[in-house]
């Protein structure tokens, strides 16, 4: 184990509930904590009777969920102007973070509950759903079911791998980091596919105006012989 993990492993140790509640909740808002590796560990010393599993996963759940709002609210208070100021060091412009916000409106919740489980992913949907203002009472409901699910895997996962925890957790994270990755990359994709076809959509709807007001160009009829009034 590493600093970081010895620190985490001592604070559970000395502090249990009341030290796993705290480092969930700023672990989500993005302070440095192995929370995989936090909850895994918990799980472990249910198995050995210093922790209730109930208590355990109550405290876990509530906890993220509790990060994961105030990541929420972080983001909503310094919404899309702030992402405005970091935009040129982000090399993005007005226009695509108008489209990454109507597309984060539209599909973003569907990455709320997913995102918990991949190290850095939840902290993006958390913020920038309360950037983009996504309606706070769907985003909690989604966000309470995602810490529960989330919780209960790795916590019950550590209670099982018994002594084994540590090192099936360290495998598990470098997957999950992979993962993360590429769930990033096959939402980018979605992303650009979705503008691109919005952008169609657009078109054929300014051609379809055109045809319903009328504006339709003939060629004008040729009078055949003779004047008018002949």
């Amino acid at each position: 184990m590493h600093g970081l993990e010895l620190n985490v492993t001592d604070i559970i140790y000395h502090y249990r509930y009341v030290g796993l509640f705290i480092l969930l909740t700023f672990g989500m808002v993005g302070i440095p904590v192995p929370d995989e590796f936090l909850m895994t560990f918990s799980g472990f010393q249910t198995s050995l009777g210093r922790m209730g599993y109930g208590e355990t996963l109550l405290i876990a759940a509530f906890g993220s969920f509790l990060g994961m709002n105030l990541s929420y609210w972080i983001g909503r208070s310094l919404g899309i102007p702030f992402l405005h100021k970091v935009a040129p060091y982000l090399h993005l412009n007005e226009r695509r973070i108008a489209r990454a916000e109507h597309w984060f409106q539209r599909y973003g919740d569907r990455l709320i509950v997913i995102g918990y489980f991949f190290p850095g992913f939840r902290h993006f949907t958390a913020y920038f759903s309360g950037m983009s203002e996504l309606h706070y009472g769907r985003y909690a409901t989604l966000a309470g079911l995602g810490a529960s699910l989330w919780s209960f895997t790795f916590i019950t996962l550590g209670r099982i791998l018994g002594e084994h925890w540590q090192k099936i957790t360290f495998i598990m994270h470098r997957y999950l980091v992979r993962g993360g990755i590429l769930l990033a990359i096959i939402v980018f994709l979605i992303y650009l596919y979705s503008v691109k076809r919005g952008r169609v959509s657009k078109g054929n709807g300014n051609l379809g105006k055109f045809k319903h007001s009328g504006i339709i160009y003939k060629k004008k009829p040729k009078h055949k012989g003779g004047h008018l009034g002949d």
